[in-house]
């Protein structure tokens, strides 16, 4: 039976991280299962999930990369888990659909959309929030993965996220994720 780690990287970017990461882990006698890495305006973040058929990694782990977080000025924050949180989480029935969000930056966007997914309990599974030149000017964009529950009276959550986007002076589109991939071709 394997142990699980859910390790989690942030620092400044600089080649070298992903490699001095990974060989710590290596050398603990883990394997690296799922990652994502992404790099912001320099600022390096990681998450990934390790397994290790041994219960002593842990301790290995702890030691080595609190060395390396001192001599790379990363935080590096480790957590065990247990098999049964891994599965992802359960939804129930749901569709997936895409919402993107398109204006002028300013304070509280995020929040904004979130807050109405959350009184939906529609579930966000991706989110990526940049500005973008757009025809020469700079738009904030925003694109959501969600998982929204079948029942859901679409259409009502359509004008709900259309009202707080007028609010917010942004436009809010939702269209499932089908649909989505077939007009962007992504």
């Amino acid at each position: 039976m394997n142990d699980w780690i859910f390790v989690s990287i942030i620092g400044r970017d600089r080649p070298g991280i992903v490699a001095s990461v990974s060989r710590v882990l290596y050398h603990n006698h883990c394997n690296i299962e799922e990652l994502s890495q992404t790099a912001i305006r320099g600022q390096f973040a990681m998450i990934l999930l390790a397994s290790t058929p041994r219960s002593e990694a842990l301790s290995g782990l702890k030691t080595e990369f609190a060395g390396l977080a001192g001599d790379m000025d990363l935080d590096i924050n480790l957590r065990k888990i247990r098999e049964d949180e891994l599965g992802p989480y359960e939804a129930g029935e749901s569709e997936p659909f895409v919402i993107t969000v398109r204006g002028e930056d300013r304070p509280g966007l995020v929040y904004g959309i979130t807050e109405v997914l959350a009184e939906g309990s529609i579930n966000i599974t991706n989110l990526d929030a940049r500005v973008a030149r757009v025809g020469g000017k700079p738009e904030y964009i925003q694109l959501f993965g969600v998982d929204i529950p079948k029942g859901l009276d679409l259409d009502l959550l359509r004008e709900k996220l259309r009202r707080r986007g007028q609010e917010m002076e942004v436009v809010v589109d939702l269209q499932h994720r089908e649909i989505f991939r077939a007009i962007n071709r992504i």
